[in-house]
Parts: C-alpha cells; structure tokens; sequence
C-alpha cells in the first residue's frame, strides 16, 4: 500500500513539474510576444510609449516618480509621458556604466535603430522601462530603436563630463557587486566608504543609489533591502546581519581593489586553490566540461554560503554523478569539508572558517593529548574528524562536561 501511495505521489511530483516547467514557457513566450511587436521606424517617443500597455507605461511613470497621472486613461497617459520624459531623462542619463552607454552610442550611431543583438527579455524590459531603448518588429524582423527625441537630447549631453561620470558609474556597480559577492549584504553607508576607500573620492549616497537603482533592475546581480544591499544569491540578509554583528571585532576582509572588480563580474566563481583541488578530483573520476565544472564550483560556493550541510553538497553532486564506491564518498566529503573550511563566507565578513580560526587559536589553551580538532562554535570550521560543527552550547569535545562556550570554546 506504501509502494503505491509512494509511486502515486512521485507520479504526481513529476507531473506537477512538467506542467510547473511548461508553464514557466508559456510565460515567457507571453513576455517575448508582447514584448516585439509590430514597429514603424523611425518613430516618435509619443508612438513609441502609445504601443505600450497602460501597466508598461505605469512602470515608466513610477521609474521616473511622475505624481498625479495614476488615474489617466491610456491615450493621456501616453501623451504626458511623451511630454515629461525628455525633462527628466538627463537625471536617466548619468546612471549609465559603460557597458550600457556603448550599447546606447551603438543604436545611435546606426540611425536609432539595429536588428536585435540577441538581447534578454529582461535587459530588453529594463531599457524600455525608462523609455530609452524600444523593442520591436520591423517588417520581419526584431529590431531595438531609439526615439528621435532622445536621440538629440542624448547627443547634446554627450561629453567628456558624460563620459567620466560613466566610469565612475562602472566602478561603483563593480565594486557594489564584488562587496557583496564577498559579504552578501552591507549597509548603503559602509558600502560608500569601502567605495571612497578604493577610488580616493567622495560618494554622493543619492547620486549612489540613482546609479544603483538601474543597475540591480538592469543585471539583477543586487537588490536593496532595509538591510541595505545585498547579493542576489542570498536568501536570508537578517541571518547574515546578526551573524555580522555577533563579531564585532572581526574586521571585513581587506579585500583589494582589483579583486573587487574581478568579483563583480556575473557569474563569478572565487577559484581558490582548494576549488582546484576540487575540480581536478572530480576530473580524474568524471568526464565534465569546463561549463560544467564552472556550474558545479558556483552552485558549491552558494551552498557553502547558504550553510548547507556537507551531506546537502553531497546530495547535489549526485545529482550530477553517480558515485563509484563508499571509499570515493569518503574521500569527497574530506575535500567538501576541506573546501568548506577555505571558502569566503558572507557570515565571515568575507573571511575563511580557517583564517577565522587560526587568529583565533592564538587565544586558546593548549590542546589535550586526545586524538581530535578543538573548533571554536562561532568559527564555522567543520571538524575533519567530526564532520560536524560544535556548537557553542553543545559539550566541549573535550570530555570537560563543560558546555564548549565555558570550556575550549572560551
């Protein structure tokens, strides 16, 4: 009777998922129909907005913070949007990095208009969502346009004084997104001195969230919380907070510049030497491709930054693999439980269990002569003999009786 209720449910599961997966599909082909439709161009801002929804055009209105145009209907809704987006978008404008302003200077340079580069649906969305860039149908074929009002008054604000706030706008996103692929999430105020701190320049906390606004709408690498910003990857900022506060005299890792820049980059995975040793283990029993490789290396580091269990990770790369032998699994969770104790953590203001635990050993008693690893609770080592991490209220491991915060965790 349990087999069938068992093969009942998962056949359920598994039909839930299919119709879960195809219905994701339909949405976004919903998305990506609404969003290229027929187009004459070149055309004006006021035709360009008028081919929107009354929703898309409420998005752009509460972009731009226009008060007092909620109850128009579609067709006066169009024509003041028309009216008040050339006033308001050099303040647009000077939010953009360089890779967004060469894209714009690329359109304008081809007459306002180029066949679709391959563009995602949401990159697309965001730059219509500020009325700057247009998707659409022209003839047969998808195009990205630019009205011809915003093509002059873009051409008369470019300049070398455009062009410096640019790079500026570049390097704040950049380091933003590596502040917070090594932390997870910082406050607005600690995040602009970390900022001043790298450029050796003041930053405006406005101008700062202006430019940030766009950008975590734009490549979804960031979001603002009342914690202030975090990764995207992070599923609970209050956890990483407290965890933040319980150390107060544990610095931020003194993360350098250069590194910074490389970890706001998407998609970046920190492959440190025991992430090397990892892969190269992984290799010489599995087949894989570097893509693959690259695939398991992220979904690791999130897990391990999400505090996942060794036997979680485990689990995961079942997924992947089948496992050769009981030998192999032991010696993959030694390198788990290596790889584990030599990732940067966020809860570690970016500090590696072990880095962590070797400043703190400094501070501890001698070792007792019994065969295991004394680990401090709030270390976040997990113990290779162990496997598990002491808790700060659990029994001190080391036969005292004592809890381990009142014995070696003191």
């Amino acid at each position: 009777m349990n087999d069938k209720i068992d093969k009942k449910t998962e056949a359920t599961l598994i039909c839930a998922l299919k119709n879960a997966k195809a219905y994701s599909q339909k949405l976004q082909e919903n998305r990506e129909k609404r969003l290229w439709k027929k187009v004459d161009v070149p055309c004006s801002l006021y035709d360009a907005i008028n081919g929107l929804t009354k929703s898309e055009m409420d998005i752009i209105r509460k972009n731009y913070d226009f008060r007092g145009l909620s109850s128009f209907k579609k067709a006066e809704l169009a024509s003041e949007l028309a009216k008040l987006i050339p006033l308001k978008i050099k303040k647009f404008i000077f939010t953009l990095d360089q890779g967004r302003y060469d894209f714009i200077k690329m359109i304008i340079n081809s007459s306002g208009v180029i066949p679709d580069t391959g563009i995602s649906v949401k990159n697309a969305e965001s730059f219509m969502e500020f009325s700057i860039i247009f998707p659409g149908l022209y003839g047969d074929q998808k195009v990205l346009f630019m009205p011809s009002e915003l093509i002059n008054i873009f051409s008369q604000i470019d300049s070398s004084e455009l062009k410096n706030i640019v790079q500026r706008n570049t390097e704040w996103i950049q380091l933003t997104h590596g502040l917070l692929y090594y932390y997870g999430v910082m406050d607005v105020w600690r995040i602009k001195e970390k900022i001043k701190e790298h450029t050796y320049q003041e930053v405006d906390i406005l101008e700062y969230r202006n430019v940030m606004s766009f950008a975590c709408n734009f490549y979804g690498q960031a979001r603002y919380t009342p914690y202030g910003y975090q990764d995207d990857r992070v599923f609970d900022a209050k956890k990483i907070v407290d965890e933040h506060i319980m150390r107060p005299g544990v610095d931020y890792y003194p993360f350098t510049k250069k590194q910074l820049l490389k970890a706001g980059v998407p998609n970046y995975v920190d492959i440190t030497p025991e992430m090397n040793s990892f892969i190269r283990f992984l290799l010489k029993h599995y087949k894989l491709s570097d893509e693959e490789t690259n695939e398991i290396a992220l979904q690791i580091t999130n897990m391990i930054n999400a505090d996942s269990k060794p036997a979680l990770i485990i689990q995961y790369l079942q997924s992947w693999m089948e496992f050769p032998s009981f030998e192999f699994v032991q010696q993959l969770a030694e390198k788990i439980m290596e790889l584990h104790n030599n990732t940067r953590q966020w809860v570690l203001k970016g500090h590696t269990p072990n880095e962590l635990f070797q400043e703190e050993k400094k501070f501890l008693k001698p070792l007792p002569p019994e065969p295991f690893k004394i680990v401090r609770g709030d270390s976040n080592v997990i113990g290779i003999s162990t496997r598990t991490k002491v808790g700060r209220n659990d029994p001190c491991p080391c036969g005292s009786g004592k809890k381990h915060k009142k014995c070696c965790g003191k």
